[in-house]
């Protein structure tokens, strides 16, 4: 997509911190798929999240974040990193990079949510539902408690009410 800067990840390979760069406004977009494509692997979910979560003071997009972070082993986020198709069904990146570090840009995730063509193409019910609980914490989507009670398993039930209670509480409660 002529004139869309996207943020390439320098990699963290493990443990330390994340180094993030903008991409070169000057090169294509297939130049930039590669990059954005690897841009996930060597990282773990609770890693990816944590990069993504620095200059984010906001309780509930922290407690949104870190779900997502958390939930098989990052999912959304790498997608929201790798998948061009789930941008192009927002009409917009998911992902934010005015900042010093990128950060989910949850208006767009909300925008996806409404999409024409949702994300649950390649994704379990499961996987949308988090998604959706997940913006709905920052009031970006409305949902139906039970479906998502019938559609997660026991594991991602406990990562809902952690993220639940994070974003009514803080993350130290």
């Amino acid at each position: 997509m002529p004139g869309r800067s996207f943020g390439v990840y320098g990699g963290a390979g493990g443990r330390g911190q994340a180094q993030w760069r903008r991409a070169d406004p000057a090169s294509t977009t297939e130049e930039r798929r590669l990059p954005m494509l690897m841009a996930t692997r060597g990282i773990t979910g609770k890693e990816l999240a944590d990069d993504l979560l620095q200059g984010v003071s906001s309780e509930q997009m922290r407690a949104a974040t870190r779900l997502l972070g958390a939930h098989h082993d990052g999912y959304w986020l790498r997608r929201f990193f790798e998948d061009q198709e789930l941008a192009d069904a927002a009409g917009q990146p998911l992902l934010d990079h005015a900042g010093a570090h990128p950060s989910i840009d949850w208006n767009a995730v909300g925008l996806l949510l409404l999409a024409d063509r949702p994300p649950a193409r390649k994704a379990s019910s499961s996987e949308v539902a988090v998604l959706e609980f997940a913006a709905s914490l920052v009031g970006r989507a409305p949902i139906q408690l039970q479906r998502v009670i019938h559609a997660v398993d026991d594991t991602e039930f406990r990562l809902l009410l952690r993220a639940l209670m994070a974003a009514a509480y803080g993350e130290t409660h």
